[in-house]
């Protein structure tokens, strides 16, 4: 909708996949009104990253009227190595991709505190790393950003994958979610403020491996 919207010429019976992170709300919102106009739309972000994106190797979750789901499903399948259909209706996919976005802010956030513990405590942090990943504090996240968040502590510049204010958005996604239903998220909040604590000393443009200067004494 708007000047540069595509719905004005749309035909009746089209219908939207909407990849993006945009929260629970927004979508239903819209969803609604494109219904009005005889359109469908189904709500399913994306998950993995855009090297993953280029192989068509990305967790796909969908919320969609099972029509509008039918209608699109030869489309995400293209996209997808993993489509889960998760709910009947837009709005529950950015609710599975709000649940998804928690971990992973939380992992990331996680990882770099671990590894800028690791440095400070005098270890070779590529060393305590490869012991991590052997192990059962292992994570997709830790393995992914690993390596990028010791660059960022010794000082060089990671390559830009994920940016921090990616996961300033996301996060107040999850936090402002959690709140919706009464509920607390203790350890997402604070994953949240490092990010924001982040984006303030002007990391935003940053790899989110970056994070892991938030807590380092010597550049916190």
């Amino acid at each position: 909708y708007g000047d540069d919207g595509i719905a004005a010429v749309l035909a009746e019976g089209a219908a939207i996949v909407l990849t993006s992170t945009v929260g629970i709300q927004a979508v239903e919102v819209v969803a609604k009104r494109l219904a009005d106009d005889g359109i469908g739309l189904a709500d399913a972000p994306v998950s993995g990253g855009p090297a993953r994106a280029g192989q068509g190797d990305l967790l796909v979750t969908v919320g969609a009227y099972p029509d509008v789901y039918e209608h699109c499903k030869p489309v995400l399948d293209a996209m997808a190595s993993n489509l889960v259909w998760v709910g009947q209706a837009p709005g529950k996919g950015q609710s599975m991709k709000t649940v998804n976005q928690l971990l992973c802010g939380v992992h990331i956030a996680a990882a770099g505190e671990a590894l800028a513990l690791a440095g400070e405590l005098g270890l070779d942090q590529t060393l305590a790393l490869e012991a991590l990943m052997s192990g059962a504090a292992s994570s997709f996240m830790l393995g992914d950003r690993g390596p990028r968040a010791i660059q960022a502590y010794a000082g060089e510049e990671a390559e830009v994958k994920s940016r921090v204010d990616i996961f300033v958005k996301d996060m107040g996604i999850v936090t402002s979610a959690a709140k919706s239903v009464g509920m607390a998220v203790p350890v997402a909040a604070a994953a949240e403020q490092l990010y924001l604590q982040g984006l303030s000393r002007g990391q935003g443009a940053m790899d989110d491996s970056s994070i892991i200067n938030v807590v380092t004494p010597k550049k916190g």
